[in-house]
């Protein structure tokens, strides 16, 4: 319901596709008889948790009954998502953020003395109000995803970096179109392993990055996804499961993740885990 009202083009936005916005409430409850979902054969090898893969088989299991039908497809640049993510999308953070000078946008420092940050000299009082305000405005992963996109765009570096991850993206997609040839949906884990505590990788940024290695790649195809949890494994943490359909997909996958969870006891697992 939420989607549906937010949904549509937005005229002020060159970036907003201009299509007309379906019922995502009219196909909720028809029968998934038929579907094709593909399982990744790249999301599971080394890496991925036991108790994870036995929640998304699970879960393949329940489609089935359902009356989907489940086929193998093979994604073969998927383990490049994450690197090609984290280069473009550093460098697309560096070239939109830098209009949040404290001029033009965002956030700006009040002229009152503050630490440094590493800042010790400043060429003019302007270029100091420049630092200081994206100092004070943008928190760390921010100020990390700036430098990386700044270095991977800077002289040099561009064509070695920045223009490989595109041509890589290109295969990412291509491997995508190729997969909705055979199938309607593709299904996986959301991540390799369960949900981790609150602030444990915090302090590790290469390791919260990899936690997208299954996830990424709908953003670099241009995809749908959606994700819901399948389950708890014995510690009780949640388990992600994911479809991915193609652009524009978001009916079916809103009607294929309802259907789950409707026909499903997922959710009366960690009541039981609870009270054992």
């Amino acid at each position: 319901m939420l989607l549906q009202a937010i949904a549509g083009h937005d005229p002020g936005d060159s970036t907003s596709l201009n299509t007309p916005v379906p019922d995502y409430l009219k196909d909720l409850e028809k029968p998934l008889q038929g579907l094709r979902i593909g399982r990744v054969t790249e999301h599971f090898g080394k890496g991925l948790d036991p108790e994870v893969a036995e929640h998304v088989e699970q879960t393949f299991a329940a489609y089935e009954a359902a009356g989907a039908t489940i086929h193998e497809v093979e994604l073969p640049h998927a383990s490049y998502g994450v690197p090609t993510y984290y280069l473009i999308a550093p460098s697309e953070a560096s070239s939109n953020l830098a209009r949040y000078d404290g001029a033009h946008y965002g956030h700006r420092w009040d002229g009152t003395p503050s630490d440094d940050q590493g800042i010790t000299t400043f060429d003019t009082p302007l270029v100091e109000m420049y630092c200081r305000s994206r100092a004070e405005g943008f928190g760390p992963e921010v100020k990390r995803r700036i430098m990386l996109g700044t270095y991977a765009l800077s002289a040099g570096y561009y064509d070695a970096y920045y223009a490989k991850a595109l041509r890589v993206r290109r295969l990412i997609r291509n491997d995508f179109t190729q997969a909705f040839e055979k199938v309607d949906l593709i299904g996986g884990p959301v991540s390799a392993t369960p949900a981790f505590k609150l602030g444990e990788k915090t302090d590790d940024p290469v390791a919260m990055y990899l936690v997208d290695l299954y996830t990424v790649g709908a953003n670099l195809a241009g995809i749908s996804g959606i994700s819901f949890p399948c389950g708890f494994t014995k510690s009780n943490l949640p388990v992600g499961f994911q479809l991915q359909g193609p652009a524009l997909s978001e009916p079916l996958l809103l009607q294929a993740s309802h259907q789950y969870q409707q026909t499903t006891d997922w959710h009366l697992q960690r009541t039981t885990a609870i009270s054992s």
